[in-house]
């Protein structure tokens, strides 16, 4: 699967040099994009950084057990992309899981090269958003998944579907709230990937049949149902601050 977003996001393999380089490049880019000149306004701390590229083990804290993750909407399109970030911590942490346990799994070898190549994409993903926001703005989390069996395909394929649902939800809902064309178009390209994502895993399921296009339109959450889900996979206290007052659903409502 190529898509168009790879071309846009660092190699996870490059070298420390390249990638400072790209980050600061990406960052100044983000900061003309946005119109904030050199400055973002920055949230409270509330969490300790930790390396991006980690994934906390045993991998099944309890959900909303640690401490606050605030992402504050008032902060316009930052917000966004904090918030973009927070899914594609989850999305690639799942997904860097379900290959760790390749060897005591039941996946079979050609679904495995599959499942590789979209944590591949995920970790492009957050390591593009990690270098557009910055260090200074970015929200490191930490991701859990209880309950689930990363050695049974049945459960990593269920998983995969929600992790992935979730996240076209939650970025089909947060668009309207962009005010940078850049950064929508960026978006644009994260969340088609990840729709043809939720379509090779609903094939994996049900192959040879629609499952893999269950309907005409995804659906659009607002930020509030979003974060109810995501809390899920979090040990921190995720929480919104200043959220928009005016939501606009989408074509299948519910959102």
């Amino acid at each position: 699967m190529t898509d168009d977003i790879a071309r846009d996001v660092p190699s996870p393999d490059t070298s420390a040099n390249r990638a400072e380089h790209a980050r600061a490049t990406s960052r100044r880019g983000f900061l003309r994009v946005v119109g904030l000149g050199g400055t973002i306004a920055l949230l409270p701390r509330f969490v300790v950084a930790c390396d991006s590229d980690s994934t906390t083990e045993p991998g099944s804290g309890i959900p909303g057990s640690g401490e606050p993750l605030v992402i504050d909407f008032a902060s316009g399109d930052v917000a966004i992309l904090q918030l973009a970030f927070v899914i594609e911590q989850i999305e690639a942490d799942f997904y860097s899981r379900v290959v760790d346990a390749f060897e005591t799994s039941n996946i079979s070898a050609g679904e495995q090269t599959i499942l590789t190549e979209i944590r591949d994409h995920e970790l492009g993903h957050r390591a593009f958003l990690a270098g557009t926001i910055g260090a200074d703005a970015a929200l490191p989390a930490t991701t859990t998944f209880r309950g689930v069996n990363f050695s049974d395909r049945a459960a990593v394929l269920a998983a995969a579907r929600a992790v992935e649902d979730l996240g076209i939800a939650t970025y089909n809902g947060a668009a309207q709230y962009l005010t940078s064309p850049e950064t929508l178009l960026a978006l644009a390209k994260i969340v088609s990937v990840e729709g043809r994502h939720s379509s090779t895993i609903r094939d994996l399921q049900e192959p040879k049949n629609g499952a893999f296009s269950p309907a005409a339109s995804d659906d659009v959450w607002r930020p509030a149902k979003s974060a109810a889900s995501m809390q899920s996979y979090l040990v921190d206290k995720l929480g919104f601050a200043n959220v928009p007052a005016v939501f606009v659903q989408g074509p299948k409502g519910g959102g």
